[in-house]
């Protein structure tokens, strides 16, 4: 039986805060929904179609967008909606207008590719935690935000908030990927692939626009740099830290606007593998030591709002899907770990 890693009589040095879930939601659909494409210009179509589809009785909960440029050069936007049941993805899937845009095989002969890769996820294989009463994603579906809790600020802390970890050591596949690269073609193709059980997927957040100059200059100059050499040492090897995919991404308003925020979005074989690179990898301890060394210089505590949300996919997983997408795209180079199934919905 799992046992917890929380210290005896521990107190944890400042305030965090955990999203608690409703009984009656048993279930979360996280879904991300991109357009990669050459140049700076975001495809119009794809803008106004997901846009469109995310008004009406089958609505997202909540939804926010982002951009990133991945390592073969191309832009991604995106965006990332939230629904609480899998019933309730699946009819806006159905009927909501940009499940059949996306579905339409006209959609291979465009000049730009499409991605989906949505997670139906029980509560009880998910947590969150917050640096302030601010929340966002996943958090938006559950409760208020309540007391501080104490499992957070030590090593373990992120697997004692998932409640399911309880019983369950969330074992992954157990192979390290197999160096990138796909055995068939994907280009003018629409692939579709499925995880196995257990990956652990975290988007982790930064929100600085409430940082007064000084802040924001210690934070840009000091932590960013760390931050954005970690995600990328993440992104580039997959054979060590058995992350297979992460992405470093601006978010952005709903019109496409900067909105002073930005998070990391990555996927490991397990949760074992994620604690490990952040327990003791240096790549994650330079970003660790530099946001504390800004915080133990200043004053005032941070203003800096900092978050994130982890979930393991159980044996319902995911469905992901890739139409006109370059090989390097998402979990497509790594055939040795995701699986073809039949296209599913």
């Amino acid at each position: 039986m799992p046992q917890k890693n929380m210290p005896a009589d521990w107190q944890p040095p400042v305030d965090a805060w955990q999203t608690a879930f409703s009984s009656d939601l048993q279930e979360v659909m996280f879904g991300y929904f991109g357009c990669q494409h050459e140049g700076p210009t975001v495809p119009d179509s794809f803008e106004r179609q997901f846009l469109d589809a995310i008004d009406g009785p089958h609505a997202p909960s909540f939804v926010t967008r982002a951009r990133y440029r991945d390592a073969s050069g191309y832009d991604n936007e995106l965006f990332i909606a939230y629904w609480p049941s899998w019933l309730s993805y699946q009819r806006w899937w159905t009927h909501g207008g940009y499940g059949g845009w996306f579905d339409d095989d006209a959609r291979l002969g465009e000049p730009f590719g499409l991605w989906r890769e949505v997670y139906r996820v029980p509560t009880d294989r998910l947590e969150t935690l917050f640096s302030s009463r601010n929340p966002t994603g996943v958090a938006t579906l559950g409760e208020a935000l309540g007391e501080p809790v104490r499992e957070h600020n030590y090593w373990g802390g992120m697997r004692d908030r998932v409640p399911a970890s309880q019983h369950d050591n969330f074992e992954g596949p157990g192979a390290a990927p197999m160096a990138p690269g796909r055995t068939g073609p994907s280009r003018a193709h629409r692939v579709i692939v499925d995880l196995p059980k257990n990956i652990c997927l975290i988007r982790s957040g930064q929100n600085w626009g409430d940082c007064d100059p000084d802040e924001l200059a210690c934070y840009r100059d000091e932590v960013v740099p760390h931050l954005t050499a970690g995600m990328a040492f993440l992104r580039d090897n997959p054979e060590e830290t058995g992350c297979i995919s992460c992405r470093f991404m601006d978010e952005l308003a709903l019109d496409g606007s900067p909105s002073h925020q930005s998070f990391g979005l990555a996927a490991f074989l397990s949760m074992e593998q994620l604690e490990a690179w952040a327990r003791s990898h240096p790549t994650h301890l330079r970003i660790f030591n530099s946001f504390l060394a800004m915080v133990q210089r200043r004053p005032v505590p941070p203003r800096l709002k900092l978050w994130h949300e982890v979930l393991v996919t159980d044996q319902r997983g995911s469905a992901c899907e890739y139409v006109n997408c370059h090989p390097l795209t998402g979990f497509l180079p790594f055939p040795d770990v995701t699986q073809s199934p039949a296209r599913q919905g």
